[in-house]
Formats: structure tokens, sequence, C-alpha cells
């Protein structure tokens, strides 16, 4: 139990003693609100106490007075100003988290902790166990929401406050609670080590008790069943009497017992100890631990659905949300009252499936809506975009149920409401991450730098890119790292301060199809376990969603076409046209065979998972095999393609404007120590330069400073460069010679380009995000506002890639948008003749991608005559001049 101070409590002990008889005194002898007692201690300006006395009186019926503890500030006549007040007010907030917590709203519950955190280290109190009241409790909330990596920042902050040799057992306990971070995060090596630093610094039986079952669910996720087994019978045969102190580890063991009986298809005994575990906290807290009562329904429950008892199970899943007041006592949702809790959404997840083995097809539809809801409002209270990453990933498998319920009634009832429907859960989904950063960044740039707040958010910033860019360039980095977690802590409770100004990404499917081009189709990809999702679009409606079952064999034959034939260069390629041919067309015929396309339509296609790293123009749309590798017909003889992450994330294209755009190129044309010549990166920039007139940047006068000044000026800015993904974490990196840029050194600035030519190696590679895209510069340009870029996928051939970009820069002073203008460059290089047929092969062309707005950017005309023809007429001249005076005999 939470403590406050209690001195005022004393007066009513007898009172007390008789409540506890009876068994319910706050029914029986109310305790009038003691309204003269604070008004005489408000006279007395002894805030301490008044503080104390508005504690003790809730404490005495918090289910009822919590309303009148969370009045006291704005009751509260001046700040704490001794230290004594202040300790009284971080004990106000501290009681005011718990008993949010008991009422199960950990949303306010973690507002009041993290209020008290902020209160501690601004004041910097000496003598408040901020471990115990603060710290500990902050990091729990952290974990039952699911936000693994604040949690274990919070916990580490806690173990720096205390002394192995005196404080063990409370060392021991919060190496536990990591050790639930790590196993719930699926990094059981971290929870085993946490487990052991846990064992060796404490001797308290019930401490090892709790390790022990911690550990039993490690090797639960591990599917190492005997050896869950053994430590939870070990640990049962360790309690000879059941007590308050123990009650609550017994409970967690029965559970976790429950849980391997599941797993070891056990429904009846899981049954059992599920009902053992509710048993025993429902007799030691009888009026609390909501949570943990509705999580042991919600396990329950699923246990009824295994035995074949699904309208059992529907019946304890209904009594959890009336638990979590989330159902009336008809059993009627309130939609409202829908909160973001992951154990939420995982008994509307569970209520969803029993209803489709019911055969109630829209009730599972309805509650796995419900799920995802509950999983968007979780993601609203998370901080770090790592923690949004993997809680999409958690997120997509609901979507995938959602969205086979779905198809399966529009395939019944051929109602165009679910075709709209399947188009918004797999846009709840989808690049959801990246959405986000580009409406924050707006909202930025929208409220300036004038605010206090926004002040500290650019210092902060600032400092986060400072040791982001240590922690990736220096040896031992590990302080950097902690540098790194403390700011990001800190930036996420200013940011907090603002989250009600955010604006919510918009996937409404009326909305989203209403912004888009008329003439645009599109193709958006949902790519999940059991099966793969095609949505298209066409005239901004969802024409039809088509449904490829056996996901497993399309993503090994995209796996293999991209690792073997891409990413690895163009041997096997040249080896074998015959095998990559083939795979190649089966691959096509897969992901678009079932669609019919008009000649040169414009076509959009919004990959997923595997599908992002690859380019649809090379794909070959037919199965009988050719030998002259230019004849080969590839899709993009068919349609002009262009690629976006998602339809929230695709920004509407500017207005027709006679007003010409302003050209920036950056070239890095020597690289190395011994500053080697790059010809391909100098013919680019003397083609380019022969074609528009501009701002023209080379070697050393590239630097991060001159790259964010021509970012800040251009309409159309060009980087020739290497690029490459960097360190254990695959960071996407601009090479300028002499310095290097980050991906997330990018800032969201005020102008921006509309389109940025990425014309390196890898720009559009990176690492994948399920459910979130690949992590590349490209993606990291678009999201701070960049409306398009065109970025290479895999290695770009300097000769083919100086080639295309000089023609593509063609096509657009023609006034062709950039999707057109790069598809007629393509098509140039395949109708051109080559010295090798194998430059025909898509190794070579095919790298270069649209990502984004499709637009054209008028550009003006380059009057100016290269150095290289300068130099050739020179030459000319000097040798008719010497012939001329020669034959004078001059």
């Amino acid at each position: 139990m939470q403590p406050g101070s209690f001195k005022w409590l004393k007066a009513y002990l007898v009172a007390l003693a008789l409540v506890f008889y009876l068994g319910n005194a706050h029914a029986l002898i109310p305790w009038p609100e003691p309204t003269k007692q604070m008004q005489e201690l408000k006279k007395q300006n002894n805030l301490a106490e008044w503080l104390y006395l508005r504690m003790d009186y809730n404490y005495a019926n918090p289910k009822n007075r919590l309303p009148f503890l969370m009045q006291t500030q704005k009751e509260t006549w001046r700040k704490p100003i001794s230290e004594a007040e202040k300790s009284a007010w971080m004990m106000l907030l501290s009681n005011q988290g718990y008993y949010q917590l008991q009422a199960a709203d950990i949303l306010n519950s973690i507002n009041c902790y993290e209020e008290a955190y902020s209160f501690f280290y601004q004041h910097k109190l000496k003598n408040f166990d901020v471990v115990e009241y603060v710290l500990k409790p902050l990091s729990n909330n952290y974990t039952r929401l699911g936000d693994y990596e604040r949690s274990i920042f919070i916990h580490t902050k806690a173990l720096a406050q205390l002394n192995p040799v005196s404080q063990g057992d409370e060392m021991a306990s919060i190496y536990s609670n990591m050790a639930i971070c790590y196993h719930s995060m699926g990094n059981y090596l971290n929870a085993e080590a946490c487990i052991e630093k846990g064992r060796n610094l404490t001797k308290s039986a019930e401490l090892q008790f709790n390790l022990n079952t911690i550990l039993a669910e490690v090797y639960l996720e591990l599917r190492m069943l005997k050896k869950a087994n053994i430590l939870i019978k070990s640990n049962l045969k360790s309690i000879k009497q059941i007590n308050e102190n123990n009650a609550y580890g017994l409970m967690g063991l029965y559970t976790t017992l429950g849980k391997v009986n599941l797993k070891s298809k056990e429904a009846a005994q899981a049954i059992e100890n599920f009902r053992m575990a509710l048993k025993l906290l429902k007799r030691w807290y009888p009026d609390g631990r909501l949570r943990e009562k509705a999580n042991l329904y919600a396990q329950l429950g699923t246990a009824l659905r295994l035995k074949n008892e699904p309208q059992k199970a529907i019946d304890i899943f209904n009594a959890a949300l009336q638990l979590l007041k989330v159902n009336t006592p008809l059993n009627q949702t309130q939609v409202s009252h829908i909160y973001g809790e992951n154990k939420l959404a995982e008994i509307f997840e569970q209520k969803a499936i029993t209803y489709a083995t019911l055969g109630n097809d829209a009730g599972a539809l309805k509650n796995m809506q419900y799920a995802l809801m509950a999983m968007d409002k979780i993601r609203k209270e998370f901080a770090d975009d790592k923690t949004k990453e993997r809680l999409q990933q958690e997120a997509k498998a609901m979507a995938e149920e959602a969205i086979g319920i779905a198809y399966g009634i529009h395939q019944k009832t051929r109602k165009q409401a679910y075709l709209n429907l399947i188009l918004e859960i797999a846009e709840q989904t989808k690049s959801r991450t990246l959405a986000d950063q580009i409406q924050r960044n707006k909202l930025q740039l929208l409220k300036g730098g004038l605010d206090v707040d926004a002040k500290k958010r650019q210092i902060m910033e600032s400092a986060l890119r400072y040791n982001e860019r240590k922690l990736m360039t220096e040896l031992n980095a590990s302080v950097y790292q902690k540098n790194i977690d403390a700011l990001k802590f800190d930036l996420a409770l200013l940011n907090k301060k603002n989250r009600a100004q955010e604006v919510a990404v918009n996937t409404s499917a009326a909305d989203l199809l209403h912004s888009l081009p008329p003439t645009l189709q599109v193709i958006e990809f949902f790519v999940g376990s059991k099966s793969i999702f095609l949505i298209t679009i066409q005239n901004r409606k969802v024409k039809d969603v088509q449904r490829i079952d056996q996901s497993e064999v399309l993503k090994n034959n995209i796996r293999k076409l991209v690792n073997t034939y891409y990413q690895h260069g163009p041997d096997m390629m040249l080896n074998s046209p015959k095998a990559f041919f083939t795979l190649s067309n089966a691959v096509y015929r897969q992901l678009l065979g079932g669609i019919v396309f008009s000649k040169n339509e414009k076509l959009c296609i919004i990959p997923d998972d595997l599908i992002g790293y690859l380019s649809f123009d090379g794909l070959v749309t037919s199965n009988t095999y050719i030998a002259n590798f230019s004849d080969w017909p590839f899709l993009i003889k068919r349609l002009q393609i262009t690629y976006a992450f998602s339809l929230s994330t695709l920004s509407p294209g500017k207005k027709a404007t006679d007003q010409t755009s302003h050209f920036s190129g950056l070239f890095i044309t020597h690289q190395g120590k011994a500053k080697q010549a790059l010809p391909a990166v100098i013919n680019e920039a003397d083609s380019i330069g022969n074609i528009i007139k501009g701002t023209y940047l080379f070697d050393k006068q590239v630097t991060t400073k001159s790259f964010f000044k021509e970012f800040d000026r251009s309409d159309l800015l060009h980087i020739s460069t290497h690029a490459y993904l960097t360190g254990d974490r695959k960071e996407p990196t601009l090479d300028f010679g002499t310095e290097k840029l980050f991906l997330f050194e990018l800032q969201s600035r005020k102008n921006k380009p509309r389109l940025i030519v990425l014309s390196a190696c890898r720009t559009g590679d990176g690492l994948l995000a399920e459910a979130e895209g690949i992590i590349s510069l490209s993606r990291g340009f678009i999201a701070i506002g960049t409306p398009a870029t065109i970025a290479g996928l895999w290695n770009v051939n300097d000769d083919a890639g100086a080639k295309i970009t000089a023609d593509m820069y063609r096509e657009l002073v023609k006034g062709q948008s950039s999707g057109e203008a790069l598809q007629h460059a393509k098509l140039k290089w395949l109708n051109t003749a080559k010295a090798s047929s194998a430059m025909y092969l898509p190794y070579y062309w095919d790298s270069l991608i649209l990502m984004g707005t499709d637009e054209a950017i008028p550009l003006q005309a380059s009057t100016s005559i290269s150095l290289y023809l300068i130099l050739c007429a020179a030459i000319v001249f000097f040798a008719f001049a010497f012939i001329i005076i020669r034959r004078k005999g001059l």
C-alpha cells in the first residue's frame, strides 16, 4: 500500500477498526471531508500538513475519494518552498500515481509519476526515497504499457541510486523488473543476465522466488517447457504457507504454469491454474489489482476457447472488460472508454478470434477493430520511434486478422464499405512512425522557436545529434549511449506537453482517396504471415482487393530475387540470365499477374515488408524466355511506376507554375585518401551542367554546412557521392569526403526541396522495420518534409547511373514530371545500342526509383558550354591555326 504521512489518521483509529471488522466501513461509517482542518492549515500557511491531510483522507476510501486527491493541485494556494513541503509534494504526486493505477487508469498514473520524476530532479531533493516512490512504479507502468525502452532507462536510473552492499534486495528487485522488460522485448539473453545479477545480489527467498518465475517465463518463450516446469515445481515446493507477502508471487507462478499448459496444449490444466491464480487475487486483493484480474480473465478465456468452449470464453472476456470499465453491465462496449493498454488490446483480440470460431464475423471484425484502436492509443503515449516500430509489428498481426475477416465478409456481401475498411486497416499499420515524424516536424515548424519549450527542444535535439554522431564515430562510446537515453527521455517529457496540439495521422479511406490525383492508379500491398493482400485503387476508389495465400512462398521468391541477383553485384544475373528471367516472371505473376493494366498507365506502388527492396520496372512480364536481353518484356515498357511509403505520407503535388525552380548539385569527384578521381561523377556533373542552370559544388565545397544551405534554397537538390550503411545499427550515411552525414542528422527546415536526387549507391536501402518500411536516407528526407526522392536500391553502376540521370534531367527540362522523366531515361537506355548486351540487364539500369510525389519541376536550361567542349574547341582551333601557319611558311 502506498503510504502517506497518516498523521491525521490516528483520530479515526477506532472507526477504522470497526470498518475492518465489518468489512465495508466506507459505506457504514462515512468520514466527512476535513474542510475545517484544511481551512485552519491554510490560515497557518502550513502547506505540508495540508497536503498530508488530503492524502490521509483519500487513503481511508481511495475508490470514492480519488477525485478529491486529484483536485489537490487546483486548490493549492502556493508552490512548495521548504524541503519538507517539497517532500510532501512528491508524496502527493506519488500517491496520485499509485491510486490512479489501482483504479486501472494507467495513462494518468504515468502522468503523475512523470511529474514527480521531473519535480525531483528539478529540485534535487536529498531526503526523499525516489526509487521506492517514483522510479520503481514509473518503470513498472512503462512496462505495463509496453514502452520497454523507457522502462529500462528508469530502472537504470534507480540502480544508480542504490548501494549493492546495503541495498542488494532493492537492486535485485529492479533487476527482476528489467528481466521482465527484456523478456517482453524478446531479448532473452539480457533477461537471463538480469536474473543472474539479481540472484547474486539477494538472499531473500521471496526475491529468488520471483526471479525463478521470470526465468520460467523465459524458458516458456524459448519453448524449453521441461526447464520451465522444473523451476515452477521448485517454487511451488518452497511455499509452506500462503500469506500477504507471498500471495502475489504465487499468483504469478500459477499464471506462468497456466501458460506452460497452453503451450503444451493442456487447456484443462491451464484453466485450473488460471483459476487458482484468480482465487489468490480475489482473496488477498478483493478491491484492487484490477488489471491483473483482467489479465487472468483474458488468459482463462483463451484457455476456454482452446478447450472448445467459445461461449464461456466470450463471457469471461466480457467480465474482464467490465472490470476495466470498458463494457457496461449489459456488455455493451463503450468505445469512448477504450484506452491505450496492451492487455486491453489483447482481450479484444482474443474475443475477436473467439467470435470467428463461432462464425460471428461481424462480432469478430468489430472486436478486432477495438483491439487496433487500443493499440493506436498506446502508440500516442510512446516517445521513442524504435518503440513505436516494435508496436507496429505487434499491431500488424491484429491487422492481418482484421483484414482477413473483412475480406471474407466482402466476398459474401460485395459491399464497398469493406473494401474501404481494408484500406483503412492497412494504412493504420503502414509507415505510421514516418507519418508521425512528418506531422511532428510540420507542427514544430508552425510553432517556430519563440516559446521556451521550443528553445529547450532545439538545444536538446542538437545535443542528441551530437551524441549520436559521437556514438557512430568513436570506439569507446558507452558514455554517449547513456547521454542519448537521457536526452530521449527528457525530450519525451517535453514533447508530452505539446501532444494535445498534435494532429492525428488521417487514415480515413474517404479522405485518403480524395487526396489522390484522379488519374493515378495505386496498388497498396499488405504482407502478412499467412497471406498477402493487394489493394487496387482507380479513379479515387478502392476497385478491388485480392488475396495471395502462401505468403512465405512469395516472400522467399522475392528474397531470392533481390539477394541473389541485385544486392551482391551483377555476376549471377550475367551467368544465369534464364534463371533470373524465370524467377523475375514468377514474382511478377505472383504480385501483379491478376491485374489488367492500360498501356502507359501511371501506377504508384505502396510496398510492404520485403517488397520494399524490389524495383518493379525490371520485372519480366512474360514466361517465354528470349535470348536477346534488349528484347526482354520489362514492366517499364508498359507502365510508369512510382512508389510511396503509404497514402498518408504521399504529399499532394504543387500546382503548375511558370516560375523557374532553383537547382543545386553536390558532387564528390575524388574519393579516398589518395583522392582518386571518379570519372563517372565528373561526367555526370559535366552532363548535368550542360542541361540545367544552377549552383554546382565540388569536393571540398561539399560539407554538411553547405549541404543544409543548398537544401534550404533549392527546389531540386542533386547529391552525387558514395552512400552506405554504417556500424552495427546500419545507419544510412552520405559520404562528403572529409565529413559524413548520418540519417539521424536530417532535421526539418522551413524551406525544403521538392525533389532530392540521391545519385549514390543504396540510398533507398537500409534495415527493414516491419510495418514501417526500409529505414533509408530516402525515408529520412521524406520524414523531414521533402515530397519526393529518387534513390538507389542497390549499388548503382557508375556509367549507367550517370547516363540515366543526365537523360532524366533532359526530360525534366522539357516539362515532364519526375516520374515520367525517370521512366523515359530508363527506356532510352534500353532503346540505345550498347557495346555489351549485358548492359540491358536490369541490374545496370533499374536501381533508381522515385519515392513520393510525382510532379513537374520547371528547371532553367543551361546556356553554358562545358569545359570539355571548350577544351575540344581550343584544340581544334590551335590545330587549324598550326596547319595554316605551316602552309604559309610562317
